[in-house]
């Protein structure tokens, strides 16, 4: 009779260990999720690094990714270590600025969504070859938005008359209705 209670007395715990220990690892894991923090890594354009299937990089690429991440194309930063092209995050916000700077070494700061791969970018330097560090000026809308709510939400006012201001846009619409 103990020693059916041993058995299922050491099967509880085991099993309240595991589960404890695995719902421990999904809080943890949410709690960094949102948080700010530092990504350290090198300075990707998305279309090609996609396309490439993570082969498009380094300094070898660097001429092309300046001119993808001059034009807009969406800028990105693979972790220091990353040894597997699934680890490339988007960086949002303006690529322009970043296109000097492309195949080099950058630190971004910001709110990591890693489940969408994705940065929310704060302040992002460079690392020059000299190993000093130089702040990437940020340029886009979503960055200049700083200060009180009540100041965004003025800077914001009119946006929504704007969706429909593309050229072409208007056209579209119409021979897709039809």
């Amino acid at each position: 009779m103990n020693r059916i209670a041993l058995v299922i007395g050491g099967g509880v715990i085991a099993a309240a260990s595991f589960f404890g220990v695995s719902f421990a690892h999904e809080g943890a894991h949410e709690e960094a999720e949102g948080k700010t923090t530092t990504v350290i890594g090198e300075l990707i354009d998305t279309a090609c690094f996609t396309a490439s299937d993570g082969d498009a990089k380094g300094m070898d690429h660097a001429e092309c990714a300046a001119k993808c991440l001059a034009t807009g194309i969406p800028a990105g930063i693979l972790p220091e270590g990353s040894t597997d092209a699934k680890a490339m995050m988007f960086l949002l916000t303006n690529p322009k600025p970043f296109a000097a700077h492309a195949g080099k070494t950058i630190h971004v700061e910001g709110t990591v969504y890693a489940d969408l791969h994705a940065i929310d970018v704060k302040k992002a330097h460079v690392v020059d070859a000299d190993g000093k560090m130089t702040e990437i000026k940020l340029d886009d809308e979503h960055h200049k938005m700083g200060g009180n709510d009540e100041k965004k939400m003025d800077d914001m006012k009119g946006m929504e008359k704007k969706g429909h201001d593309m050229k072409g846009m208007d056209d579209a619409h119409k021979d897709h209705k039809n």
